[in-house]
């Protein structure tokens, strides 16, 4: 009986004893909760005169490329540099210069030469003919008398055969022009100052009469072009106007950039070839570099050549506008920040957007002078949320003259 009741008296002294510290123990001391106000960084919006600039990249071509062709059949019978003139810098060859007027290569022309001799013989037989008509016709006039040689038959008065003589005349001159132009081209010379891209042809082959007559593919080297491709957006932001033509010639610059971001060469953004890729829906324009090839025959050859089928970088120098730069961080959505008013609260502001760079934000329109842009990314934002602008951003606030 005592080992029963031995167990319940403990446990009902350790009860007690419990119920009695909860009762006497100190109650705790409430505390306020510190209210968490998160730090901020922030810009002043200020507008300033910026000219729109756009990075992109082409290909170099020549502005003016063409084939060169043989006018007259016959075999090629030389090719520059010719043993005549050892000190000329012209080259018959892949890459080789030469300059306009030049010669590039002859075609032998010995059947030429014996046509422009038949032409000749027969511009002298017409010659002869057409004096034979008008001696005949003084003898019909003597002969026809006292009459009035008006009245005559125009066969008596020999006005068709003379007809007859004045035009195989001016038609053997004809073919003695063209008999003496084809021993000219015989003698193929360069149509501008140039470069060859690729020969087609060499000596003892032949040209024309059947065979192909492409002698040579050739550029000039006073200018070349660019293969761009730019958005409506882009184009828009440059001020280029693609219904104004070529009012856009110098509005508009191209800068070309080594790798270390250096201009090597200047030119402007010359046209749009009005169409739009299907597959990028990116529009095709034409930059103008002028005097930008290799040119032993110049001065002022560039001292950083570019070459046909080069792929270069360019930097597109557009209009000056007033606009508001904004840093990419700065943004909610594609047109809505944050600005601190005065009283560090945070309200939500919608701006129009004229470009993006990718690290920043050209603002048209929705900002004035002095609006204080939170450029600090927040998880959580309320509107008119308190907020602390950071350490960093007032010392930067407070050395910037």
């Amino acid at each position: 009986m005592r080992k029963i009741i031995m167990p319940i008296v403990v446990l009902v002294i350790m009860m007690t004893m419990f119920k009695l510290l909860v009762e006497i123990r100190p109650t705790p001391m409430a505390k306020d909760e510190e209210k968490e106000i998160p730090f901020v960084e922030i810009v002043e919006a200020q507008k300033i005169l910026m000219r729109s600039s756009i990075r992109t990249h082409g290909t170099v071509r020549p502005r003016t490329s063409t084939t060169l062709i043989a006018e007259v059949p016959g075999i090629i019978q030389q090719v520059a540099p010719f043993a005549e003139t050892k000190s000329s810098s012209t080259s018959f060859r892949a890459g080789g210069f030469f300059k306009k007027n030049e010669l590039l290569l002859k075609i032998e022309d010995i059947n030429l030469r014996t046509a422009k001799a038949e032409a000749l013989a027969n511009l002298r037989r017409a010659e002869l003919h057409w004096m034979q008509e008008q001696e005949l016709a003084k003898q019909a006039k003597i002969e026809w008398g006292e009459r009035d040689w008006n009245l005559a038959p125009e066969l008596v008065r020999r006005v068709p055969q003379i007809e007859k003589a004045i035009a195989e005349t001016k038609a053997a001159e004809a073919r003695l022009t063209q008999a003496s132009l084809d021993l000219n081209r015989s003698n193929v010379r360069a149509p501008f100052e140039g470069r060859i891209l690729k020969t087609m042809a060499d000596v003892g082959q032949q040209v024309g009469a059947g065979a192909s007559a492409s002698l040579a593919q050739i550029y000039a080297l006073d200018a070349g072009e660019i293969d761009l491709a730019l958005s409506r957006s882009e184009l828009k932001f440059l001020g280029f106007d693609d219904g104004k033509g070529d009012q856009n010639n110098s509005g508009v610059k191209a800068h070309i950039l080594d790798e270390n971001e250096n201009i090597i060469h200047e030119g402007t953004l010359d046209r749009s070839e009005g169409v739009v890729d299907p597959r990028t829906r990116l529009t095709k324009l034409v930059a103008l570099i002028q005097k930008c090839f290799a040119n032993p025959f110049s001065d002022s050859s560039p001292t950083t050549p570019l070459s046909v089928g080069q792929f270069v970088d360019l930097r597109l120098l557009g209009r000056e506008v007033q606009t508001f730069v904004i840093p990419e961080s700065a943004f909610r959505t594609e047109d809505q920040i944050l600005i601190l008013e005065k009283d560090n609260r945070l309200r939500t502001r919608k701006v129009s957007v004229l470009f993006r760079t990718g690290k920043e934000v050209w603002v048209e329109d929705g900002l004035k002078d002095g609006d204080r842009v939170c450029v600090t990314p927040l998880e959580i934002v309320a509107e008119g949320m308190e907020v602390r602008i950071s350490e960093e951003t007032l010392e930067s606030n407070q050395t910037t003259p």
